[in-house]
């Protein structure tokens, strides 16, 4: 995926664009530790491990299965060289230092991307997300991450060009070993704070015409009670369906309200001080579409799980005890975990270890029944 550095104008979309073909990496004989070194140092890039447009280039699978062929030409003899280079990389198998070193790597990078013309006010993810549950393996996306941008003073670009050029930035730094950015759907989504509050405005304003703000109290409640997330996101439905375009399209609608919930109820990363953070909410407060707006029901996910209503997912409760059985394992049997952990940043990883990647419930075709009414 390929974060270009232009930009929409058109206020009915105003997205930056993704776009990408998967880079060949470049291949390297590897006949000792430093050869191997050099080799895996390519994978920092997320242009080696493109998997957004498999539909579109069907190529891409290819070209990364060629991209991560180096961990088949691996000699025997360095095996175990790899995976003792990648634990101290990584910080695996704990996975509790593993989350957190996501956590540093994205305000980190959120931080180095700033430029003469903006700095990061706030930034935050999803609470329930395997990072902010503390288990996360390496090159995890980071569940409904966002970062709020302030601008400088005496700078009068488009917002839409800044962000865009920010992005551009971010995604081209980040080191995709660590954490992945490479699937626009886990893109952190950034905003300057003038556009957040200009979006909220007309957001509020619209909510206001609809005459939905007359429910609120109700659409508070289903945002508060309700664990299904197609009856729970009704006030976005409802909205979506009135929505007709003209002031922005139902895509930026549905993105927004994403944001906005991760704002409202996420886990905090980064906040450059407590005045902005106090600005941010109490703009939160008032808004109508942020007091009912729930399509992501974290919040809800949240309390059923700290009260114990809902366990988490069955692959984040396995990896409860890596530390233990990894220790225990086979050097081969090591190895081969650890390589299907590389190649799973572009879901590229065999069937061999499914309990600790694949998911447990339907939780996506129903977040997919709710998202085809919101567009």
């Amino acid at each position: 995926m390929k974060v270009n550095r232009i930009y929409n104008n058109n206020p009915k979309a105003r997205s930056v664009q993704f776009q990408g073909i998967t880079q060949r990496m470049p291949q390297i004989a590897i006949n000792s530790a430093q050869d191997l070194t050099k080799q895996y140092k390519y994978l920092r890039y997320a242009k080696y491990y493109e998997a957004l447009d498999d539909e579109i280039y069907p190529q891409n699978k290819y070209i990364r299965m060629e991209n991560f062929s180096f961990l088949e030409r691996i000699p025997q003899f360095l095996k175990r060289t790899f995976v003792e280079k990648f634990k101290e990389f990584t910080s695996f198998p704990n996975i509790s230092k593993v989350s957190q070193k996501i956590n540093d790597t994205f305000v980190e990078n959120a931080l180095k991307a700033e430029n003469s013309d903006v700095k990061v006010l706030l930034a935050g993810y999803d609470p329930v997300c395997s990072i902010g549950l503390n288990r996360a393996l390496p090159g995890s996306d980071i569940d409904k991450a966002y970062i709020i941008l302030g601008k400088k003073q005496n700078v009068f670009k488009d917002d839409d060009k800044i962000i865009a050029d920010y992005k551009g930035t971010l995604w081209n730094n980040v080191d995709q070993r660590i954490l992945s950015l490479n699937n626009q759907n886990t893109f952190p989504e950034v905003y300057t704070l003038d556009k957040m509050f200009n979006t909220l405005d007309v957001l509020d304003s619209l909510t206001e015409k609809y005459k939905l703000d007359k429910d609120m109290d109700y659409f508070m409640q289903k945002r508060m009670f309700d664990i299904d997330p197609v009856s729970a996101g009704e006030f976005n439905i409802r909205f979506a369906k009135m929505n007709n375009g003209n002031d922005f399209s139902k895509v930026y609608a549905k993105n927004f309200a994403y944001f906005i919930e991760s704002v409202r109820d996420g886990k905090i990363a980064y906040k450059i001080d407590n005045d902005i953070l106090n600005v941010i909410n109490e703009r939160l407060n008032r808004s109508p579409f942020a007091k009912m707006s729930n399509v992501t029901q974290m919040g809800a996910h949240e309390r059923q799980i700290n009260t114990g209503m809902k366990d988490i997912k069955k692959k984040l409760r396995a990896r409860e005890h890596l530390v233990d059985e990894f220790a225990s394992w086979k050097d081969e049997d090591q190895f081969n975990l650890v390589k299907n952990i590389v190649k799973a940043v572009s879901k590229d990883q065999d069937n061999t270890f499914d309990r600790y990647f694949l998911n447990d419930d339907n939780i996506l075709e129903r977040y997919e029944k709710l998202n085809r009414q919101l567009v």
